[in-house]
């Protein structure tokens, strides 16, 4: 019997507790400390925009300000989160299932990473400065620090989790739900669905959509390559 069936269940709800409560402790901590460096973090995240923003209310600095060191502190206390997490649920897993839960997971937060990088130093600049290239005559950019900040933290999620692609086809043709042959057959198909994705992920405009829809295509064909190399085999009849 593993360690997990041992204990009661209010024994497994004061342990959840205590994480949480380690997790939200550690997240207010790095929150804080980030909020003290808030300048210097709003001067990095906003340098892309090319340009003044404006606060068009009192509190709208400080707002952005504190978004921003929420989403700091939030990076820096990633880890301790996912040591408590882990904490809690190894205790009730098999070896194979640890090994696979860690698989999986350092994907996750690896193509992630990935994909928010990718969004930073690749695509944030040439969007912004696509969008700039409209305001020309009468039409002059007034951008908002809070209607930056958002833009930005959305872009840079979208990315994020847009990238979790190849995983997502990886544990498919390893489940034997889907074949790497299949995928390759539908392309057009896929190409919709990208577009349809692409469109919900995004604010609502076309430039976004292809900006996003475009490396979800190249990611698509990554991962079939990846799934024909590692793919499931099949039993020979």
């Amino acid at each position: 019997m593993k360690a997990a069936e041992k204990a009661s269940f209010w024994e497994h709800l004061e342990e959840l507790r205590r994480r949480i409560f380690i997790m939200l402790a550690v997240l207010v901590l790095t929150t804080v400390v980030a909020f003290v460096f808030s300048e210097d973090i709003m001067r990095v995240a906003t340098s892309p925009a090319g340009g003044t923003l404006l606060a068009l209310t009192p509190a709208e600095a400080v707002t952005a300000s504190l978004r921003m060191s929420l989403v700091a502190g939030a990076i820096a206390a990633a880890p301790v989160v996912f040591m408590q997490v882990w904490a809690f649920i190894a205790p009730g897993l098999y070896r194979n299932e640890k090994k696979g839960f860690l698989a999986v997971v350092t994907a996750c937060l690896l193509l992630f990473a990935a994909g928010a990088a990718f969004g930073w130093f690749v695509m944030l600049r040439p969007t912004l400065g696509l969008f700039r290239s409209f305001e020309t005559g009468v039409i002059q950019g007034t951008w908002s620090v809070s209607g930056y900040t958002g833009f930005l933290g959305t872009f840079i999620l979208v990315f994020g989790v847009a990238f979790q692609l190849p995983l997502v086809i990886m544990i498919l043709t390893r489940l034997g739900i889907v074949s790497p042959e299949t995928l390759g057959k539908a392309r057009r198909h896929v190409v919709v669905a990208l577009l349809v994705i692409a469109a919900v992920l995004t604010p609502p405009d076309p430039v976004t959509q292809v900006i996003l829809a475009l490396p979800l295509y190249a990611l698509f064909e990554l991962s079939l390559l990846l799934a024909r190399l590692t793919g499931r085999r099949q039993p020979k009849p």
